[in-house]
């Protein structure tokens, strides 16, 4: 079987766009205007982290990927709600 370069799959060129935009987002979480908006960029740079993890787990056939972005993707809504109830208490 012959093997795949990462560049030459579309779910390749879909990662690195992920992490381009990301690195774009990263902008709004280190120099957001609020603390809403800093939290809103974690959560949106996370949800594309799990994203990553999962393409990068179905090109390589890795399984375990799939099984961190699953968790990874649970403490990010914990982690959500966390923060969006000491938001609603700091008011």
């Amino acid at each position: 079987m012959v093997e795949e370069n990462l560049l030459v799959s579309p779910f390749g060129w879909g990662a690195i766009i992920l992490v381009a935009t990301s690195l774009v987002l990263s902008y709004r979480v280190l120099f957001g205007p609020t603390l809403a908006d800093r939290i809103v960029g974690i959560n949106t740079v996370t949800t594309k982290t799990v994203v990553i993890l999962a393409i990068f787990g179905f090109i390589a056939e890795e399984y375990f990927f799939l099984d961190l972005a699953i968790v990874l993707l649970m403490v990010n809504a914990v982690g959500g709600l966390i923060l969006a109830k000491y938001m609603e208490g700091a008011k």
